[in-house]
Formats: C-alpha cells, structure tokens, sequence
C-alpha cells in the first residue's frame, strides 16, 4: 500500500526494506536552504541540501538547458516544472560514510575519501516544481515603499513614480533626480531610523536634496556645478572649502549632460517541491525541497 505524506514540517520515517531485511530510517529533517552547483555555462545544475549525524544528502539535478528563467525570473511567482527522468534529471535521497559535499556534490572527479552508502534515486516521473519570485531594491537609504512604486495598488508597478522622468523608477533608481550626486549621499535618512521625514534639505525648499535637482538654489543645476566634469559634483570645492552644489554664494555653470550608470539588487528566490517522489524506500506526493536564494546586480 502506498503511504503518502504532505511535508510541512520535519517529518521521520521508519522503514523495513525489502531487500536484505534491515531496518533504514529514512529522516527528512533537511535544512531547507539549499546550494547550488553550476552556471549558465555548466551542462547542469545540482541543487542540493546535507546534514551530518549520519551524513545525508537531497539532490537535483537538471540540464541548465531546461533551466530558463528559473533563476533569473521575468514575472513574480514564475512557475515550471521539470519532470523526473532517472538520466538528465535525476531526484536522489543518499547516505555516506562521511560529509560528501567537497569531496562528492557537484565533482566532475569525485574524491576518494568519502563513499556512497544508500542511493535512493526517485523513480521517472516524479516532477520538480520551481517558483521563482524576486525583490528589487536600489539600496538608495529610501525604503522602497516610500518610493510609491505601486501609486494604483494595483499589483502593477509599470506606473511606478519616476521623479526625474527618465524612465527608471525611484525604487530601482540610485539618483532618483539625476543630479549625479547618489541618492544616499543626499541623506535621505539623516538619522538611519527609516522614516525620511527630515531629509536633508540644504536650500529649505521642502524638496529634499535627493528629489532637488539644484540643492543650493543658486539657479544652477547640482549637475552643471561639476567643475572637473567627472560626474561626480561632490568632488568640486568652492572657495568657500564646501562641495560648489551646496553653496548658493557660488554660480558657475559647467555644462555636464553624462548621467552615472544605475544599478540596482534583485534578490531571488526558488522554491522548490518535489512531486510525486518514489524513492524505493517510500513514496511521497510532496516533499518540500527547499529555498535557493540569490543576489544579482542590474545595470542600466
């Protein structure tokens, strides 16, 4: 009779093989946060997760062909699925004789000192259930919710705020008025407690700094006070040993029309199911895998 198990919590199994008549305890008490081996350029990926006392280990592996955007998400809560076959992609549920991970996982040329004692591989079929979703945040000292991303609260973010019109939203922008002073440089958050009610404001204006495109108000751009044109106004001094775009006794004009690149972090993350695993010594509908989680720059 086949015994089917829904994995929410940590759950221990004990089960009589077949085979030679031993007792094998089949324990799914995994860490859910799993690693991963391979890149875009790699022929697989393995995700895995072990634990000691004894030595076991949960494995995945599938073509990074079949991968599409598992790991790099286009939408929020993409979803795919890949299918258990027992070659290109295998589900497997092993024991060792000593901690696998840099001597077995993921080795071309698996090292000598460590051996394989049970291998459960899930039988074809079974399926592998990926949701990648993500986080976007420019890292601006603004919480991204003060950046009103979503003004329709509608799930929606195309219509994002955009103060400076240049096509990047404030909660993606790290100079949200394209002064090319940083958002975060133009303190935001004077006092690093999340609430940007008293961000600086040089000229009094009420616009603060970060949202003001000549923060001294001398009628010069913050911009066009880069005197060695670097890109970098902060780096100008006027005769008054203050940065030129925060004295208002200083005017000149010095023409700078480049903007600095923005980035800005996407932390992703994968959650992982199995589905409908046979692993000989027991059969599970769900085994909840774990989480895979990852940062990556974007440039713009």
């Amino acid at each position: 009779m086949r015994k089917s198990f829904f994995i929410l919590l940590a759950l221990s199994f004990l089960i009589s093989s077949c085979d030679d008549g031993d007792i094998i305890t089949v324990d799914l008490e995994f860490d859910k946060t799993l690693t991963l081996c391979g890149d875009e350029n790699s022929t697989n990926y393995v995700l895995y997760t072990i634990k000691d006392d004894p030595y076991e280990s949960l494995t995945l592996l599938f073509p990074v062909s079949e991968a599409g955007t598992i790991f790099n998400p286009t939408t929020n809560g993409e979803e795919k699925t890949i299918t258990i076959n027992g070659s290109t992609k295998k589900f497997n549920y092993r024991t060792y004789d000593a901690n696998p991970e840099n001597e077995l996982i993921c080795q071309e040329i698996p090292g000598s000192s460590v051996s394989i004692i049970k291998d459960y591989p899930a039988t074809s079929g079974a399926e592998a259930k990926f949701t990648s979703t993500f986080v976007d945040d420019d890292n601006d000292g603004v919480p991204t919710e003060d950046e009103n991303p979503d003004p329709n609260n509608d799930g929606d973010f195309s219509d994002a705020q955009d103060t400076d019109s240049d096509g990047i939203p404030d909660y993606l922008d790290q100079d949200d008025d394209n002064d090319n002073v940083l958002t975060i440089d133009e303190k935001p958050d004077v006092n690093n407690d999340g609430n940007i009610d008293d961000a600086q404001d040089t000229d009094g204006d009420t616009i603060p700094d970060y949202l003001d495109i000549d923060d001294d108000d001398d009628g010069v751009m913050t911009r066009y006070e880069d005197e060695n044109l670097d890109t970098n106004p902060r780096n100008d001094i006027s005769v008054n040993s203050i940065a030129r775009y925060l004295d208002a006794a200083v005017a000149d004009t010095f023409t700078q029309d480049t903007l600095i690149t923005n980035s800005f972090s996407r932390t992703i993350t994968v959650a992982i199911e199995i589905l409908n695993a046979d692993l000989q010594v027991l059969s599970i509908d769900v085994i909840d895998f774990g989480i895979y989680t990852d940062e990556i720059i974007i440039s713009q």
